[in-house]
């Protein structure tokens, strides 16, 4: 399940910007294969702070009130990794920056349980159930009084 697609990425940057980040020839004509390697490890990267808590990747069609909030993150963090990753930008802007720590705190707070994202599955329990066998205790036949002489 993704939670952000091309178009997402792509709509965040603006044509040009989109362009110049996924292009890794030239920097002038956009690489829909390398956004969505963007994309698909900033997913795998967000998957990595819900699985602490939740079942992964979370179902959005289910769960559709989560929707805007993780394609907000998951885009806020992919623009960041296309920032980074391209050979033909030099600095980082600062809002992409901020924005950034913002969505790493975010993760963060997700994990620990901090943020509970409402009706997102719960993992499958990583305990063990005690499935051992079970046996109850009968009275004794013969006490230490019933066996005083043997």
């Amino acid at each position: 399940m993704a939670y952000i697609t091309t178009t997402d990425l792509s709509n965040r940057l603006g044509t040009t910007i989109y362009a110049r980040v996924t292009d890794r020839v030239n920097g002038t004509t956009a690489d829909a294969n390398v956004a969505q390697q963007i994309i698909d490890d900033a997913q795998a990267q967000a998957d990595s702070y819900f699985a602490r808590r939740y079942a992964t990747p979370i179902d959005l069609t289910a769960h559709s009130e989560l929707s805007d909030i993780l394609t907000a993150r998951v885009t806020d963090l992919a623009e960041y990794l296309a920032w980074r990753q391209s050979p033909f930008v030099g600095d980082i802007s600062d809002r992409v920056r901020v924005l950034y720590d913002e969505t790493l705190r975010w993760f963060k707070a997700v994990a620990k349980g901090e943020i509970d994202l409402p009706a997102a599955s719960l993992p499958a329990s990583r305990t063990a159930t005690d499935d051992g066998p079970r046996f109850t205790v009968t009275e004794r036949k013969f006490t230490a009084e019933e066996l005083d002489g043997l």
